[in-house]
């Protein structure tokens, strides 16, 4: 379970902007993350973990946690964003021109919490030791190959 949550941080602020989306497809609070979402516990849970799995000491882990709270507005104002681009689309027909310029926002907040994304990742990387990072890339290949495995990728 500690490997899984290992990966995930990896992830973690990627699943931060599809939180909302998943919120919205579950239908209610049960759709995303946190308690009684998916079941992970949201990024303080999954820091914990990788803290863990990591060894990180108490200076690592202050600076991961700094990273994270520092990047949490744009995160936040992104997912307000696809939140504020879904409600939009509801309320359109399904020919509604502005249906488009809602795709072309949907994809520029993809590419913004992407590229955002990348710049914590590496953030949080460079505050590993090389032993940490082998462990970490090790983690997630095995994930990757458990998930190529479970869903055919």
């Amino acid at each position: 379970m500690k490997t899984l949550f290992a990966v995930l941080l990896a992830g973690v602020l990627t699943l931060a902007l599809s939180a909302s989306a998943l919120a919205d497809f579950g239908g209610g609070p049960r759709g995303g993350f946190g308690p009684g979402g998916l079941g992970i516990g949201g990024p303080e849970m999954m820091l914990e973990h990788m803290a863990d799995h990591l060894d990180l000491d108490d200076t690592q882990r202050a600076t991961v946690e700094n990273i994270l709270e520092a990047a949490r507005p744009e995160f936040q104002a992104l997912r307000e964003q696809a939140r504020a681009n879904r409600e939009a689309l509801r309320a359109l027909d399904a020919g509604d021109p502005a249906v488009n310029d809602i795709a072309v926002s949907n994809g520029e907040l993809a590419t913004q919490g992407t590229l955002l994304a990348h710049r914590v990742r590496n953030e949080v990387r460079a505050v590993l030791t090389d032993e940490q990072i082998e462990k970490l890339e090790r983690t997630r290949e095995r994930m990757r190959d458990a998930a190529e495995r479970r869903f055919g990728r």
